[in-house]
Formats: structure tokens, C-alpha cells, sequence
């Protein structure tokens, strides 16, 4: 069990103990290269032969308002410099390897194991480090044993060996103004709601997706009505 943490999305790739890429988590299928900026907030080098990925979030602390667009803002920025600016850590949550070795060391198999490995390399991770004071969406439950976990395989997105748990957060209620349509990066041509500006926990909401018509009509949205909205 450990945290979700509320942040920015990053795979780490180090291949025979070095640093090499770093990605958002884009579209799930192609991120952005953000090399450049973790190098900053990550080892440069671990000691692991072979490739493997870490993943985690990059984080901001919740005292900051809208922390997570601050995080995600962070690793757009253009320069180098600003990023530096920016009040933003990096927690592992994740580690998978093409083999059972840190060197001739074997590391174990199961992931509590391989989160104290990283907090040993000179990681914060979700399981060895406080999280007090960062912005959090729910629990994860996850399979402890990494062969399990593994033998469990994934869907497309998810592995089948841990969930999140998140609680339903409380409405806003504010008004529907109008519905105009956008085009997604698949090509699909989806409605979208423009609605009367309301704060939602810490961020302002201005617009929502209704995914399709049919969902316009479950809902029997009309311009005028009122609705409510959920971040």
C-alpha cells in the first residue's frame, strides 16, 4: 500500500547504470523528451547493469496553488534556468529491470525491495520517504512479489497487479453557457462544455468534455441549465 501521489508522470531509462531518457507520459503511447530537466532532480547514475525504467511523479507542494499543473508546467518550460526556479521533486513509484541483478548483487524481488534500493541510490521514493505535504488523489494497492505482479500481465494501460483507490470528490455546482466541438489528437471530433468559471479544489474550471451525444442526452444537458462539476 503507498500513496498516489497527485503530480507529473515521468519514465526514467538507465541503461548499464547511466541516465540515458527521460519522458512524460504524453499520449501513453509517446511522451516528451525532458532529459535535460531530470537530470537535475534524478542520479545521474545507478548501479544497475543492463536497462531499466523508473517511474514516478514530479511533484510541487500542495501549499501551492493548482500544484499539479505546477509540476507538469515545470517540465514544458523552455529554458533551463526557470526550471530551476521551480519548487518541484521527482518520488519513484515504479521499477522494472530485463534482469534479476544490481551488478553481482541480486536485489530481490519484490517491489518494497527495489524502492529501498532507490532510496538508497539517492531516490525519494513513495514507500522510504514522508509524503506529508504533497498533493495526493487516493491510495495504491499493489502486489508485493515482482514475479506475481509480473505473471499477472497488463491491460492496455494498467497492470493487472495493483489499482488505485481514489475518493469521489465533492461537486461545484456552476452553469452550462454553451457547447462548441474540438478535435482530438486521434481525429475524433468530441463536444465540450463551456461553463461559468468555478474554482474546483485548487483550480478554476472553465470548460469539460461531454464525450459524445449520447452522453449530452443521458445527461439532458441544455444551455442555461445547471451542473456539476468534478475535478
Amino acid at each position: 500500500l503507498s500513496v498516489k501521489l497527485d503530480g507529473a508522470a515521468v519514465a526514467l531509462t538507465y541503461i548499464n547504470g547511466q541516465l540515458t531518457q527521460a519522458l512524460t507520459r504524453g499520449d501513453g503511447i509517446h511522451g516528451k523528451d525532458i532529459l535535460d530537466k531530470m537530470r537535475l532532480l534524478v542520479p545521474e547514475y545507478i548501479g544497475i547493469k543492463g536497462i531499466v525504467q523508473i517511474t514516478g511523479e514530479v511533484v510541487a507542494p500542495e501549499r501551492i496553488e493548482n500544484a499539479r499543473n505546477y509540476a507538469a508546467g515545470a517540465l514544458n518550460l523552455k529554458y533551463l534556468r526557470e526550471f530551476l526556479d521551480r519548487e518541484i521533486l521527482f518520488y519513484a513509484h515504479g521499477m522494472e529491470d530485463d534482469g534479476d541483478y544490481m551488478g553481482d548483487v541480486e536485489y530481490g524481488d519484490t517491489w518494497q525491495v527495489r524502492m529501498e534500493y532507490l532510496k538508497d541510490e539517492g531516490f525519494n521514493t513513495v514507500h522510504t520517504h514522508m509524503t506529508d505535504g504533497l498533493p495526493k488523489d487516493g491510495l495504491v494497492y499493489r502486489i508485493n512479489d515482482t514475479y506475481d505482479f509480473i505473471a499477472r500481465g497488463f491491460t492496455a494501460k494498467h497492470p493487472r497487479g495493483a489499482f488505485a483507490l481514489k475518493e469521489k470528490q465533492k461537486g461545484v455546482v456552476t452553469t452550462l453557457e454553451d457547447v462548441t466541438w474540438q478535435v482530438g489528437k486521434s481525429g475524433a471530433v468530441s463536444p465540450v462544455a463551456l461553463l461559468s468559471p468555478v474554482k474546483v479544489g485548487d483550480a478554476w474550471v472553465s470548460r469539460a468534455t461531454l464525450h459524445n451525444m449520447d452522453y449530452i442526452r443521458e445527461l439532458n444537458l441544455e444551455i442555461g441549465c445547471k451542473v456539476e462539476i468534478i475535478r
